[in-house]
């Protein structure tokens, strides 16, 4: 390699793990012959890029997560500001301040928490004491999804995607509701729920599943500069649970987010964000390629991406030029009511602590764009919401008992507090003749409907 092109040697301090010898095969299909120099050119670039930016990363903490009040997008009509706009998708996280009143998010938190005090036995995670829980279909669960300023801000953020071919069946301003927990994390100096580093949504699956590689195609072709993570168009039949575990995600989710029930402060207990989108993405992707500094294709090692794994996880052993220890960092404090969004590809993981003086609450409900992959989630999301259900992508949570034996659980139509909430849990008919939408939209709108049930 030219002097001009050399990587820093920052070896691994435990050996990679080894995978089938077919991963070997697959490894030498991510970089044409054609674009190999262009690449190793370009990785090298990569790290030098991640050592300044972790470095001002550190410099900056918390402030380097955007943040706007919901007022002032509903004042530009429901659009985040352009600029705005353009820096969360640089840093690919966002907070909405004051989504739902705080009296309301206070109100739901009483409510969650009075559920599970008479209920203590339905487990979660840690289980000897859940502080997330193995509930989906709670009232103020359900009414979190369905609740119309909830619906607006997701419509808000899905803008931050595009699809660049308007005849693809995709419908990025229709939601589908992922039923997904709620966290009461109590103040503790014990470390008794945590989440390393991680990127949800699969693992090897990132370049495994042809489609889903697809998306990263600039990366691989040493144009990582170029690549743009906020195209929906490959995205929307990228396999993310290819080994149908139980426990992986079976639905796009465009953008991670979660609604705060509770005050709480940086570090306390809550959500902590490499806030670079594209080129963590980009150094995640090419990672395995290099070994030794130098262009490797020939092992079949994808550290941190193991085959049913719901998650792919960087490590600062097996990710070294990432700097994890100074590139991620605690988001500001958040108040009852505000919206966290990151981004489906965006590197994150949860303190190991809640030093803080009282409980970290959130409900976890993310956005999941109406696509022909999601159409399949969506009814088994109505299916299960009929019956009090566990979701199809928790069956492998551990539960003393199950919520559907509760007679005061959630899952019913008066806890669906409107019509697009309706829609999102596939109980009501996708307007096909709306105007304004795209072939592709109205497509996928039919797609849904025919699936669903609906003439």
């Amino acid at each position: 390699m030219p002097s001009a092109v050399q990587v820093q040697v920052l070896e691994p301090k435990i050996q990679v793990p080894l995978l089938e010898q077919r991963f070997a095969d697959l490894k030498k299909a991510l970089v044409k012959p054609e674009h190999k120099q262009k690449v190793i050119e370009s990785y090298a670039q990569l790290c030098k890029v991640l050592e300044n930016e972790a470095n001002f990363i550190a410099k900056n903490g918390p402030s380097m997560v955007p943040e706007i009040d919901f007022q002032e997008v509903k004042n530009n009509g429901g659009k985040l500001p352009e600029d705005f706009a353009n820096l969360v998708r640089d840093r690919g996280c966002v907070i909405l301040r004051n989504v739902v009143p705080e009296e309301q998010a206070t109100q739901w938190e009483k409510e969650l928490i009075e559920y599970t005090e008479r209920h203590p036995d339905i487990g979660g995670n840690p289980p000897n004491k859940p502080q997330l829980w193995n509930l989906w279909w709670t009232a103020p669960q359900v009414q979190i999804r369905s609740h119309p300023r909830v619906i607006e801000a997701m419509g808000c953020v899905s803008q931050l995607w595009k699809v660049n071919d308007p005849t693809l069946p995709v419908d990025l301003t229709s939601q589908v509701v992922y039923p997904d927990r709620f966290r009461i994390r109590n103040p503790s100096k014990d470390a008794e729920y945590t989440l390393p580093y991680h990127l949800d949504s699969g693992a090897i699956e990132r370049w495994e599943d042809p489609v889903n590689r697809s998306n990263f195609s600039a990366i691989f072709e040493g144009n990582w500069q170029k690549w743009d993570g906020w195209v929906a168009d490959k995205r929307i039949e990228a396999q993310s649970d290819m080994y149908q575990t139980g426990s992986s995600c079976s639905c796009w989710r465009s953008l991670q987010g979660w609604l705060s029930l509770a005050h709480c402060n940086t570090g306390d207990g809550t959500l902590r964000v490499l806030p670079n989108l594209k080129a963590s993405v980009a150094y995640m992707m090419l990672q395995p390629l290099f070994h030794s500094g130098q262009f490797d294709d020939t092992q079949p090692t994808f550290p941190g991406a193991i085959p049913g794994s719901t998650q792919f996880r960087p490590t600062t052993e097996f990710h070294p030029h990432l700097a994890l220890e100074k590139s991620v960092i605690g988001i500001p404090p958040v108040r009852p009511g505000d919206y966290v969004y990151w981004h489906c590809d965006l590197i994150h993981e949860v303190d190991k602590f809640n030093f803080g003086s009282r409980n970290s609450s959130a409900v976890y409900h993310p956005c999941s764009p109406l696509t022909p992959y999601n159409i399949d989630s969506v009814v088994s999301t109505r299916d299960a919401f009929k019956t009090c259900h566990v979701p199809r992508d928790f069956t492998g949570a551990f539960a003393k008992r199950l919520e559907k034996d509760h007679a005061d659980h959630g899952a019913r139509l008066e806890n669906v507090l409107t019509e697009e909430g309706l829609k999102a849990i596939g109980l009501k008919k996708f307007d096909v003749d709306e105007e304004g939408l795209s072939d592709g939209q109205r497509e996928v709108r039919r797609l849904a409907n025919a699936k669903l049930g609906f003439v």
